[in-house]
């Protein structure tokens, strides 16, 4: 996921500002606007895999761009009122975007992403050393935070560090190929045909006929165990439970079972579930056996 991973690796460069104001003030007017596209760019990527959390990510657009404007607008002396409304936008979208943090590390299995909310404790510390400082501001170069400068690195690091960590759990969005039907229709291309290939025809099979022909088709493929599995890991909390069981005996979830189609030999989850880890190699996303794609083709 590169937008997203350079979008807080951005964000990381912004939280800068507060151990450097004088030097970065001018490059993080910059910087800040392309973090801020490139960030809501990333989570719009992500949202039909994260659920109605994931349209979140025009609110990362709309405050991000309103805390840049009222915050660029509160250094000139007629809109210094201004900084109130950016830091209740930065609040706010801050805490949205720990939302994000929180559904993507349960849903994508990232659990690097349930560290990346200590933004919030930066956001609450900054914020609340700017409203009493506000009124001694007036210009970047002027800034001295004397006996606060302590509190001051101490919630710039909280940005810096949930910013650095976002960015590296991001990349790991990025190395997961996409799985299931469309990798399968892949896979029924390359695999060698039994039969050599035949003269077009014109199409003369019945809908119920064609049927047929798709599900001889579909017999290519088979699913061979390597290794099994011996427990089912919850989707919904990662409790695990035995093989065979219904449900998750900690919060209910029903484990996945196919009823027709590629599932797993060992606990029968629909193929959709499972992660490539190379050409033709699986792994059950519910059971973790190995699992290898072979061809029945004689």
């Amino acid at each position: 996921m590169r937008s997203l991973s350079l979008g807080y690796f951005l964000s990381a460069v912004n939280a800068l500002v507060f151990f450097f104001p004088t030097i970065l003030f001018f490059p993080a007017l910059v910087t800040y606007p392309a973090s801020i596209v490139l960030r809501g760019w990333g989570w719009r990527s992500l949202r039909s895999r994260l659920g109605p959390v994931g349209l979140l990510y025009t609110a990362i657009w709309c405050l991000g761009v309103l805390t840049y404007l009222a915050l660029t607008l509160s250094f000139l002396e007629m809109f210094r009122d201004g900084i109130w409304v950016a830091l209740a936008a930065w609040a706010v979208y801050s805490i949205l975007e720990a939302s994000l943090y929180l559904r993507a590390a349960g849903k994508l299995r990232i659990r690097l992403l349930y560290a990346s909310p200590i933004n919030l404790a930066g956001v609450g510390t900054l914020g609340a050393l700017i409203v009493m400082m506000w009124s001694q501001f007036r210009f970047p170069s002027e800034v001295r935070y004397g006996d606060l400068t302590p509190l001051f690195f101490g919630g710039a690091a909280c940005l810096v560090a949930s910013a650095l960590i976002t960015a590296v759990a991001a990349l790991q969005i990025r190395a997961e190929k996409p799985t299931g039907e469309r990798e399968l229709e892949s896979l029924l291309v390359t695999l060698p045909r039994s039969t050599p290939p035949q003269p077009p025809t014109r199409p003369t099979t019945r809908p119920k006929e064609a049927l047929t022909a798709r599900t001889s088709r579909t017999a290519l493929i088979g699913l061979e165990v390597v290794s099994r599995g011996d427990m089912l890991v919850c989707p919904k909390c990662g409790a695990s439970a035995p093989i065979g069981a219904e449900s998750c005996p900690e919060c209910g979830e029903r484990f996945k079972k196919a009823a027709s189609g590629l599932r797993c030999p060992v606990c029968e989850a629909p193929f959709s579930v499972a992660k490539p880890i190379s050409a033709g190699h699986y792994v059950c996303g519910q059971c973790f056996s190995d699992i290898r794609v072979v061809s029945r083709a004689s």
